[in-house]
């Protein structure tokens, strides 16, 4: 089977066009998909990680997965990010320091996660932060890992990429899962088994709400990235099922996406154009101005 990969960029048209891809092979197995690249004129690198959900199932159904005609640029960023690894392909070394490269995490590697930020979120253009704030930041992020590792049922753990665009001046960090996404997982826990894709996200994203038990974390540990979000001026997009989800400092919107995307997706986009330097309120004194 030849499939054409378009033009794949960190917004709802990207997303949209991942989860098409998803949508005309979710029945093949013991097949072979050939992925044509030649009407592919960008594909922004992060995208790799909700690029991988289809790329997972399709594999855990023992598909044969190959890329063709992927231009020089676009071969060459991606070799960068690691991700043509998955299909054996040789990386290049990354020596102007763009990518936070493609991983696949297992479910319950948040130590490894934790290290691969330590290692790879420093500079890329990311806003000036105190320690304090910087650690935070990162225990953020790693609550996300954690939701998606303990509420996803994903079969092929999670993955992780991120793209600095000095020319765009922004920074995107991207995690996905293949799992059962937000709406199977709220709607077994209100037992609301018609709550469409976008209501399950205002649900999870509503203050108070979460599925957790026991010692599990709740709430998809977004509050603190929301904060910053809203002065840096950057972006979250969060993407499960046909519920695409965007919030930056104008607000918050949810739309129904034209096909279904099978797991979750959380993209974090950062304006590193921000010459601000941020802090946790409680390193405030009473004289010091915010």
């Amino acid at each position: 089977m030849k499939l054409d990969v378009g033009t794949i960029r960190s917004n709802m048209d990207g997303f949209n066009s991942i989860a098409r891809i998803g949508k005309e092979t979710q029945n093949m197995n013991l097949g072979s998909v050939r992925w044509d690249f030649s009407r592919c004129s960008f594909f922004e690198a992060n995208m790799a990680a909700p690029l991988y959900v289809v790329i997972a199932r399709l594999r855990n159904e023992l598909n044969d997965v190959s890329v063709y005609n992927v231009s020089s640029g676009i071969e060459r960023i991606l070799k960068k990010n690691n991700f043509l690894t998955v299909f054996n392909m040789t990386s290049l070394p990354d020596n102007n320091q763009t990518t936070l490269p493609f991983k696949i995490f297992k479910l319950h590697a948040g130590e490894q996660f934790y290290d691969y930020l330590e290692s790879y979120m420093n500079g890329r253009g990311i806003p000036r932060m105190t320690d304090a704030l910087t650690k935070r930041f990162r225990q953020s992020l790693v609550e996300i890992f954690l939701n998606a590792s303990i509420h996803s049922d994903s079969k092929s753990g999670i993955f992780a990429c991120g793209q600095f665009f000095p020319q765009k001046h922004r920074l995107d960090f991207t995690i996905a899962d293949a799992g059962i996404g937000i709406r199977e997982n709220v709607r077994r826990y209100t037992r609301k088994r018609k709550m469409s894709s976008c209501a399950a996200i205002n649900w999870a994203l509503t203050e108070g709400n979460t599925t957790k038990t026991g010692n599990h974390p709740g709430g998809l540990g977004l509050k603190l990235i929301k904060d910053f979000i809203r002065i840096n001026k950057g972006k979250l997009q969060i993407v499960s099922r046909y519920g695409y989800y965007e919030f930056s400092s104008r607000g918050a919107s949810v739309q129904k996406m034209d096909y279904d995307f099978r797991g979750t997706s959380v993209n974090i986009e950062i304006n590193t154009q921000d010459t601000s330097s941020y802090c946790l309120k409680s390193e405030l004194s009473s004289d010091d101005i915010f």
